[in-house]
């Protein structure tokens, strides 16, 4: 059987990254993915969350998560070693463009190492009531400006009601272009998630 061919360089970067939505559908996700060898060669996490902690405490939770809820069990030190080899966190306020400016500079430094553009896959694992701020934030941070290599997955709930989706969709397309913009639900879409990667 023919291998299949690991997707460009990407680095997914994930809001709440300290949250539940990370620690019991994400983090589980990708160490299935690393364990299949699906992940790009080149790959990295930024977490960003507007709680502090130190790149132990992130990366542990993260395992804790895999520990608890991977469909492969409990994880492995060396698989687990080499997947969070590129693995940091951010903390910083959504709100404050500086955040989005060491954003900016941890992506671009990313690119600089590997000598390539890679692929920005910003997730969206919040409430529908800050994916504005974060959107806006992108937007004027100049993040969103490349339609090949960034892209945006929005995870339900997408807004409350038909009114506040609508809304949430046109504050969305202000900013990205529509072949950027995933819409999810984590038990629906874990199969659209694995195939923008």
């Amino acid at each position: 059987m023919a291998k299949s061919i690991r997707p460009n360089p990407t680095i997914l970067i994930i809001f709440v990254s300290m949250g539940d939505l990370t620690w019991r559908k994400l983090a589980p996700a990708l160490y299935n993915l690393h364990l299949d060898q699906a992940l790009p060669e080149r790959f990295a996490v930024i977490g960003l969350d507007i709680k502090s902690a130190s790149q132990d405490d992130f990366c542990n939770r993260l395992r804790d998560g895999i520990n608890q809820f991977s469909r492969r069990g409990e994880s492995n030190d060396k698989d687990w070693d080499e997947l969070t080899s590129n693995f940091s966190l951010l903390s910083g306020d959504f709100a404050d463009p500086a955040t989005y400016a060491a954003l900016a500079a941890s992506l671009k430094s990313y690119d600089k190492q590997w000598g390539e553009k890679a692929n920005y896959v910003f997730y969206l694992a919040t409430p529908p009531i800050v994916m504005e701020t974060i959107v806006t934030g992108l937007g004027k941070a100049g993040l969103a400006r490349d339609p090949i290599h960034s892209r945006i997955v929005v995870e339900k709930p997408f807004g409350h009601d038909l009114d506040s989706a609508m809304e949430l969709n046109r504050m969305l397309t202000r900013i990205f272009v529509e072949k950027q913009i995933y819409r999810i639900d984590h038990y629906l879409g874990k199969e659209t998630v694995q195939n923008i990667l």
